[in-house]
């Protein structure tokens, strides 16, 4: 009898092992659905809670932060490729969107994001924001990228665009 319990721990233990790796790969681990996935530096620039992005959450990359409507947070260098996410227009305060990883994966680059909501219940101020948040990266490891995915925390993905192939 006491055999028969041990085995069936030790199966319970196992199928338990099985089933969070398969949970953790799911929601979204470090590679999450992406084998060859490497690993971007990123240089943050800043972040505004005012941009001029109206709509709903949007990727966009450039080699002038201007372009992307936030220039004010950076200047142009060369070399660099900047990175702008946006949550989408807002109600309130107390939004907010913040680069966390970049990775690259043959020629896509995904956007890790964290998407921040006010809690349940919060007292916000009542003004229509537009979170943004503004990174680069070096131009030479995105070159032959052509898809960037913005995904959030739970690995959804939220916004898709190109990247831009004519600049240096």
């Amino acid at each position: 009898m006491g055999f028969r319990r041990s085995s069936r721990t030790a199966l319970a233990s196992v199928f338990e092992f099985v089933v969070i790796a398969a949970i953790a790969v799911g929601c979204g681990g470090a590679s999450a659905g992406v084998t060859d996935a490497r690993n971007i530096p990123f240089t943050e620039h800043g972040s505004t809670q005012q941009s001029a992005h109206d709509g709903v959450a949007r990727v966009a990359a450039a080699a002038d932060p201007a372009s992307l409507g936030l220039g004010g947070l950076a200047s142009r260098e060369d070399g660099r490729l900047y990175i702008a996410v946006f949550a989408g227009s807002q109600r309130t305060g107390a939004y907010g969107i913040r680069v966390v990883r970049v990775d690259r994966a043959g020629d896509t680059l995904t956007i890790r994001a964290m998407f921040s909501v006010p809690a349940s219940g919060a007292l916000t101020i009542q003004v229509l924001t537009s979170p943004a948040h503004l990174v680069s990266i070096d131009r030479q490891s995105a070159t032959g990228a052509r898809d960037i995915v913005l995904l959030d925390q739970s690995a959804a993905e939220r916004a898709r665009s190109t990247v831009p192939q004519s600049q240096p």
